[in-house]
C-alpha cells in the first residue's frame, strides 16, 4: 500500500470532515465502510449485494439488478474524491482513490504532479490550436459569468423595495413554512485537463456521459491521457443574476436563507428543507432523480407540454441566432411538493440562461408578479399551491429585453 494504516485512517477522517463531504452523510458512511474493508484486505472480495446490505442497510431481498443504489453512490463517491483533491487538498500526504470496477480504495503517498510534455506527434500538430478547443467553452462561460453579471446587476437595481400583495401571494408557501429555505444554483460539469485548462461538452452533464463523450475523447487524445478531473466552478450569468434577485428579495423575510451549488446540495437538504432550483434539470441532477409531478418539462431546444389542453402547443421551440447571444426562448416556473410530498420545491429553468433570469424577474418584480398572480388565480380568487408557468423571452447580448406569459397548468387539481 505504501501508506501506514493510521495515516490512511487519518486521511479518511480529513476527507469526511471536508466541505466536499459535509452535506453528504451517505458518502461519508460509504467512505468509512470501504476504507475499513480496504485496510483489512477484504475489499477485493466485496460484491454489490454485500455492499448494499452492509453499507446501505438493504433487506435480504435486495436485488442489485433492480436497484442501482450501490453503483450510483460508488460512482458519486469516486467523483467526490476527485473534487476534494482538486479543490481542497492542501498539504495532504495521502492520496485516496477508488479505481473503477471494484470497491477497493487505494492509498498512495501524495506528491505534486508534474505536467508531462506532449508526445512529438502532438507537438507537430501545434498543440496551442488544440488547447483553444479545450478552453473555448470555459472562456465563454467565464466571460458570461462576469461581464454580463455585472451589467445585469446594474440594470436590475433596485428590485422590489417592498413586498406587494401579489408577491406575498406567490411566495406564501415559502414564507409561512418553518423549514429552512435553500437557493440552489445550477452548476454545469466542466472537465479539467491538468496543465491545460477546462473543457465542457454541453451534452455531458455527469461523469458517465463525460466518459462516453466523443468531443472530450478527441480533446483528451490531443492533450494527453492524464487524469481528468470534474469541476463545478462556473455558472451562467442568467443563473447567477437570478440567484442574486431571489436572495435579495427573500433575505428580507427568511433569516435562515441559504445559497448553495447543485453539486454539493445533499438529498438530506432536499428532504428537510424547502429548495429553489435555478437552472435547467441537467445542471441540477437532483431534479432528474426525483420523481416530480410535471405536466411541462424543459427539453433541449424548447419546452415540452406533456398534457396539452385546448389551444395549447405541444412544443415551444427556442430560437437562438447562431454565433450570437440573441434570440427568443422560453422559461418554465414550477412550484411542486418535495420528493416525499412534504415541503416545497420551486424550479426556475430555461435553455439559454437569459430566460432563467427573466423567470426570476417575474417572481421578484411587483409589476410582473401582479400579471402572474392574475393569470394564476382561479374563479374562486385563489392561487393554486402548485403550478407550472411557461414564459416567452426575447433577449439581446444575453440580457432579457422582453418577456410575456404564455400559459400555465395547476398541478394536482
Amino acid at each position: 500500500m505504501g501508506v501506514e494504516v493510521e495515516a490512511a485512517r487519518a486521511q479518511i477522517e480529513r476527507l469526511a470532515a471536508s466541505r466536499t463531504f459535509e452535506n453528504s452523510e451517505v458518502h461519508r458512511r460509504l467512505l468509512h465502510y470501504l476504507g475499513e474493508k480496504s485496510l483489512a484486505g477484504e475489499a477485493d472480495r466485496l460484491k454489490e449485494y454485500i455492499v448494499g446490505l452492509e453499507a446501505f442497510a438493504k433487506p435480504p431481498s435486495y436485488d442489485p439488478k433492480q436497484d442501482s443504489i450501490v453503483r450510483l453512490q460508488v460512482s458519486r463517491l469516486r467523483q467526490k474524491l476527485a473534487v476534494y483533491y482538486q479543490n481542497e487538498a492542501n498539504g495532504d500526504d495521502v492520496l485516496i482513490s477508488l479505481p473503477k470496477g471494484g470497491f477497493k480504495l487505494t492509498f498512495e503517498p501524495r506528491t505534486t504532479p508534474h505536467a508531462e510534455p506532449p508526445p512529438p506527434e502532438v507537438a507537430a500538430r501545434r498543440p496551442f490550436e488544440w488547447m483553444a478547443l479545450a478552453l473555448a467553452a470555459a472562456v465563454l462561460w467565464a466571460l458570461a459569468s462576469t461581464v454580463l453579471l455585472v451589467r445585469a446587476h446594474r440594470q436590475y437595481e433596485p428590485i422590489a423595495e417592498s413586498w406587494s400583495p401579489e408577491l406575498e401571494s406567490l411566495w406564501q408557501p415559502f414564507l409561512e413554512s418553518k423549514r429552512a429555505l435553500v437557493v440552489c444554483l445550477g452548476t454545469p460539469l466542466f472537465v479539467r485537463f491538468p496543465a491545460y485548462g477546462f473543457f465542457r461538452d454541453p451534452k455531458a452533464n455527469d461523469w458517465p456521459e463525460v466518459e462516453r463523450s466523443d468531443r472530450i475523447a478527441v480533446a483528451r487524445k490531443t492533450l494527453g491521457r492524464g487524469e481528468l478531473l470534474p469541476s463545478y466552478n462556473f455558472t451562467g450569468a442568467g443563473e447567477a443574476s437570478a440567484a442574486f434577485l431571489l436572495a435579495r428579495l427573500l433575505a428580507t423575510r427568511k433569516r435562515d436563507l441559504q445559497v448553495t451549488r447543485s453539486n454539493i446540495l445533499s438529498w438530506q437538504q432536499v428532504a428537510d428543507e424547502n429548495v429553489i432550483f435555478i437552472g435547467p434539470p441537467k445542471f441540477n441532477l437532483q431534479l432528474q432523480a426525483a420523481a416530480l409531478t410535471e405536466d411541462i418539462v424543459v427539453e433541449p431546444g424548447g419546452i415540452r407540454n406533456r398534457k396539452p389542453r385546448a389551444g395549447e402547443p405541444e412544443f415551444l421551440e427556442d430560437r437562438i441566432q447562431p454565433g450570437t447571444m440573441e434570440g427568443e426562448t422560453h422559461a418554465l416556473i414550477t412550484r411542486t411538493p418535495g420528493p416525499s410530498g412534504v415541503g416545497e420545491l420551486l424550479v426556475i429553468a430555461g435553455n439559454a440562461s437569459a430566460d432563467t433570469l427573466a423567470a426570476a424577474e417575474w417572481l421578484t418584480r411587483p409589476w410582473h408578479a401582479r400579471v402572474l398572480a392574475d393569470r394564476l388565480r382561479t374563479r374562486a380568487g385563489r392561487i393554486p399551491r402548485h403550478f407550472q408557468v411557461v414564459l416567452k423571452v426575447a433577449f439581446k447580448q444575453g440580457i432579457p429585453v422582453q418577456s410575456s406569459y404564455v400559459f400555465h397548468h395547476a398541478l394536482g387539481e
